[in-house]
């Protein structure tokens, strides 16, 4: 409800006077507008919310993205509605890339969270069998490394995110079946943790020896941005293909 000079009382809603409302908490009503707000509203507003929340971050304007961070949770619910989840995973990013200017708060924050391999696992395997995102970038990146790979006797594949089996597992098949037979591969796998590398050597050493093709799986145990390039071991005489999908 608003009241112009002159005029009579005139209400509007709460999304078309998005730039009147203050992003200043108050102490007795810390945001009254929630009171104003549609239900059916919310999932604008949240967007409204989290765009100006990343231009804060983006800027460096920590004070505001923490208030603006305070308004998305009292509408963002990880077991919401569609918009209420998706703003809640958001917000969580958000203030994880906020925590990162302070390094050492960062790491004692997160020094004890234990993420466990089966559930990457199992999670990677639910996204995989229900969007086709990962399956066409696979694809099409075999298809590239056959193409430039064709006629070759040693190949030396570096995985950048070396997490799934099914890219090179079906890489094995399709080179199994060239007419000049498959060549000597070698596979690096970057990652940082031991147990996916553990899982993907067993995994393609089985598969490589049903189909009779000579491999070796050699796995380094980085973050992407710690990876010590002398690790990868780039030999001359070696067709070498780099896959950083995702």
């Amino acid at each position: 409800m608003f009241q112009d000079e002159g005029s009579s009382s005139a209400t509007s809603s709460p999304l078309q006077c998005f730039s009147m409302i203050s992003f200043s908490p108050s102490l007795s009503s810390p945001y009254p507008w929630l009171k104003e707000l549609k239900s059916e509203d919310h999932g604008l507003y949240l967007i409204h919310l989290l765009l100006t929340c990343a231009n804060h971050v983006a800027t460096g304007s920590l004070e505001n993205a923490n208030v603006a961070l305070e308004q998305i949770s009292q509408l963002a619910a990880a077991d919401g509605d569609t918009m209420q989840r998706i703003a809640a995973y958001f917000t969580e990013a958000f203030a994880n890339r906020i925590l990162k200017a302070w390094p050492g708060l960062h790491r004692a924050l997160n020094s004890t969270k234990i993420s466990l391999v089966s559930d990457e696992i199992l999670v990677r395997k639910v996204f995989f069998k229900m969007l086709p995102f990962l399956k066409v970038a696979f694809v099409l990146t075999n298809q590239a490394i056959m193409e430039a790979m064709e006629g070759e006797k040693m190949v030396h594949i570096i995985d950048l995110n070396a997490a799934e089996l099914v890219q090179w597992i079906t890489l094995l098949q399709v080179l199994s079946a060239r007419p000049e037979g498959p060549p000597h591969l070698r596979i690096t796998g970057v990652h940082q943790q031991k147990d996916v590398l553990d899982q993907m050597a067993h995994r393609l050493t089985e598969e490589a020896k049903k189909l009779d093709i000579p491999i070796q799986f050699c796995p380094i145990i980085s973050k992407l941005e710690n990876l010590d390039m002398d690790k990868l071991r780039v030999k001359t005489g070696e067709a070498l293909a780099i896959s950083s999908v995702l």
